[in-house]
């Protein structure tokens, strides 16, 4: 009789997908209204600069460091006019001041923005607006110009955060948003910053990622063609 079929060798078994990483959460706190980014919380923190004009922004910077926020501190000036030009008035800030970012805030029009210079640390808090009306006209920047600056520094304090086991996002968010908020608290009570702390908030965190669903196994290979059958 003929020898048995050695049956065929098992299949190995199925790799067991990677680890899951943890999941990053960054929650920015800016004066920025909220622009809809996925997973980021925006809010608003304007204060009084007043107290400060003539330190050096480098007494913010250190106590932030401090008590470990990461924050950044920009000066504003209002631009109001006729057909104002966004990039060259930018251009002029960054010539004014040097090494200057500058930046519009939120909701500029033709005829009124924000102009926001953030600090260097080496920089001195100034009281008066870096550009003046007719340094914008004359580089043809806008007309009927004129320039505020209110002492107003606007911070914006970036935090990252682990999602832990068991915790939900929205419970992440406000945990990190609170603790953003009370070291903001911390900073204004202990350098000459004044005012409200007005904090308005909204949520943009994903929801969780769906499972991975398993892979598709290969489409079938088409049955045979059967030969063309010969004539009689």
């Amino acid at each position: 009789p003929p020898p048995p079929l050695t049956p065929p060798p098992s299949p190995p078994p199925p790799a067991l997908p990677p680890p899951s990483s943890p999941l990053g959460v960054s929650v920015t706190t800016d004066a920025s209204a909220p622009d809809g980014g996925a997973g980021r919380r925006h809010q608003r923190v304007l204060l009084d600069a007043s107290q400060m004009t003539g330190d050096p922004a480098s007494t913010l910077y250190d106590y932030a460091d401090s008590i470990s926020l990461d924050a950044q501190f920009h000066l504003v000036d209002t631009i109001s006019g006729t057909a104002l030009d966004q990039a060259k008035i930018i251009d002029l800030c960054e010539s004014a001041a040097a090494s200057a970012t500058c930046a519009i805030g939120d909701g500029a029009t033709t005829s009124e923005l924000k102009l926001l210079q953030l600090l260097d640390r080496n920089d001195t808090i100034r009281g008066d607006p870096l550009l003046d009306a007719s340094e914008i006209e004359g580089n043809g920047a806008g007309s009927g110009v004129t320039v505020s600056h209110a002492n107003k520094v606007e911070i914006v304090a970036r935090s990252v955060a682990i999602l832990e086991e068991g915790q939900t996002l929205d419970e992440l968010a406000a945990n990190v948003t609170a603790e953003t908020e009370q070291k903001i608290t911390q900073l204004r009570e202990n350098t000459k910053l004044q005012g409200n702390l007005a904090f308005t908030s909204l949520v943009m965190f994903p929801p969780r990622p769906p499972p991975s669903s398993p892979p598709r196994p290969p489409p079938s290979p088409p049955p045979p063609t059967p030969p063309p059958s010969l004539p009689p």
